[in-house]
């Protein structure tokens, strides 16, 4: 037998597998379609609420109007009195109710925003930059506003930057700038800036101002059922003391860290949710009193329905004068025309101290676009936990009020009833001001509406009276504030709807009053007064050019007694809005 040897493999090489000659490189350019992506959900108070129990307003809102600062937006509310120190960058604390400090309540996405420093008992809205937000709202309460602040939750995958530009007298300086980018991934990011500046104005109250406002926003919403995100703020500013004297100086630096996540069932937004916050807030740099820091921790538990929803919200803090709180909250639409709304709250303040609140609010639909709404509000409680003296106030508030809409025209007629109560502190930057006297229970009246009698053109504004003699408080009889507004896109050189024109002519106007009280406690009188403003905006795509002049007539008065205002103040710039 004969061993089996090897043989070489004579067979051809294969040629057929020969690279194909005729592949051409995929030219397909990559996707470059901007994706929405999902985003935290909106952190004001959830619906079904009443008919008229809500300002909201937006970016555009905000552009296209007279807003300058917090306090200017929310002089558009009707009963508010913006107390203003002097002109830009001046004090500017918002009263209403008769309440003080705790007739304004704010909350940045959710969160209470602290008072630290001198302002740990009062809030100057002015002090808050505009520049990180999306939308505010405003929940309007018998004798007191919530303020609910929104971040500006960037959506699409197409990287948006703003610029907004300024000047005006007394080398009135503003710059703003922001950039936003999200990935698909579910990442983004987002930085702003605000700087603003001026030189006072010689031989009266508005001393020169500067302030710098920084915040970084990280955060990963890869799907509609989980996100997290990190916010960090820098804000300082600085108040020289005026010329004459009649303001303090004021220098002042504040920190804030927010580290927010959620989880959800769902992605339709119905459905159990659970959101965290953790809050880090450091004041410091101020002349007058020691640095602070204050954490504080919540967890929001909620769930929605077709037609209702309920919530319930933890909070504590390391804050001594409030260590912690519970809240909770529910609304439900039973039947079409009824809605109904209610919330309250149980703190826990220093030395074991319990406070409570409750509110209500329901609203019923009628024929020929009339509704109701009303609401109750009572309250023992602290107003100012940071002040050892406060003590427990019991108040009870009520209001009601009929509305009429249709798409030319919305008119609101109202009361309400507000109990007395007896504010504490006093506004900080308000030198004259010593602090604000007891409030007696007074009965008022509202009307606030806008008519639009031809096309382009709207008539609208607020109007605000005690009754019975009654009024305390920077509450003067007859406050009004009424616009006429020409608002059009006409120009069709341009195509349809990238040009716009809205110029504004508004006055804000009260009748004598209470002023508060000196240091020595001494009541002050809140003279009458009248304050005409212009302010003129053109858009053109994403580039806004306005112009706004204040004290038109050259009002020789002012917002606070003791402190006047400069005539004819104006300013102007730019707000350019793009992609890239």
């Amino acid at each position: 037998m004969v061993a089996a040897a090897a043989q070489a493999d004579t067979t051809a090489r294969d040629t057929t597998a020969r690279r194909d000659t005729t592949a051409r490189r995929d030219t397909t350019a990559r996707d470059t379609t901007a994706a929405y992506l999902p985003v935290f959900a909106l952190p004001s108070p959830a619906g079904p609420l009443p008919a008229g129990a809500r300002y909201s307003f937006t970016v555009d809102s905000m552009v296209l109007s007279n807003v300058q600062t917090l306090s200017d937006l929310l002089a558009h509310v009707p009963g508010v009195f913006v107390a203003r120190g002097g002109f830009f960058g001046q004090a500017e604390p918002v009263m209403f109710g008769g309440r003080g400090a705790a007739g304004l309540e704010i909350y940045w996405d959710g969160l209470p925003y602290v008072p630290l420093g001198r302002d740990s008992v009062f809030l100057d809205p002015a002090r808050i930059s505009l520049a990180p937000l999306e939308r505010v709202d405003v929940v309007v309460l018998p004798a007191a506003l919530r303020v609910y602040l929104v971040t500006a939750r960037q959506r699409s995958t197409a990287p948006a930057t703003h610029i907004r530009v300024a000047t005006g007298q007394f080398s009135t300086a503003t710059y703003r700038a922001s950039y936003a980018r999200r990935w698909r991934s579910g990442l983004g990011l987002s930085l702003f800036a605000d700087y603003n500046n001026n030189d006072g104005v010689a031989n009266s109250a508005s001393g020169p101002f500067n302030s710098v406002d920084i915040w970084l926003n990280a955060q990963w919403v890869p799907n509609p059922r989980f996100g997290v995100s990190y916010q960090l703020g820098n804000s300082s500013w600085k108040r020289n003391e005026s010329t004459d004297g009649r303001t303090d100086h004021f220098k002042y630096h504040r920190r804030d860290g927010i580290l927010r996540a959620f989880v959800a069932r769902r992605a339709d937004g119905l459905g159990p949710r659970a959101e965290l916050t953790l809050q880090s807030v450091t004041a410091d740099r101020d002349t007058a009193i020691p640095a602070r820091s204050v954490k504080q921790a919540m967890l929001a538990l909620s769930n929605s329905w077709g037609r209702a929803h309920a919530g319930l919200t933890l909070r504590a803090s390391d804050d001594d004068a409030r260590p912690w709180q519970v809240e909770a909250d529910f609304a439900w639409r039973p039947l079409r025309p009824f809605r109904f709304a209610a919330d309250a709250r149980h703190a826990r303040y220093r030395g074991g101290i319990s406070g409570d609140r409750a509110h209500v609010a329901a609203g019923l639909t009628l024929p020929l676009g009339f509704s109701a709404h009303g609401d109750a509000a009572w309250g023992k409680d602290l107003q100012a936990p940071a002040l050892a003296t406060d003590t427990l106030q019991e108040t009870v508030d009520v209001s009601g009020a009929v509305r009429w809409d249709r798409s030319w025209a919305v008119v609101e007629v109202g009361g309400a009833r507000r109990d007395a109560f007896a504010p504490l502190g006093r506004p900080a930057g308000l030198k004259p001001l010593g602090g604000l006297n007891p409030g007696l229970r007074s009965d008022y009246l509202t009307v606030h509406g806008s008519i639009r009698p031809l096309p382009g053109v709207y008539l609208g504004g607020w109007y605000m009276n005690p009754l019975a003699g009654g009024g305390n408080d920077f509450e003067p009889p007859y406050h009004a504030r009424l616009s006429t507004t020409f608002y059009s896109k006409f120009w069709r050189v341009y195509r349809s709807g990238i040009f716009a024109l809205r110029a504004e002519a508004a006055m804000e106007s009260w009748s004598r009053g209470l002023g508060g009280r000196d240091s020595l406690g001494v009541a002050l009188a809140l003279p009458g007064a009248s304050f005409i403003e212009f302010n003129v905006e053109v858009r053109v795509a994403g580039v806004t050019i306005y112009w706004i002049q204040r004290n038109t007539q050259a009002m020789r008065g002012g917002y606070v007694p003791g402190l006047d205002y400069p005539k004819r103040f104006q300013f102007y710039g730019v707000h350019w809005v793009f992609t890239n």
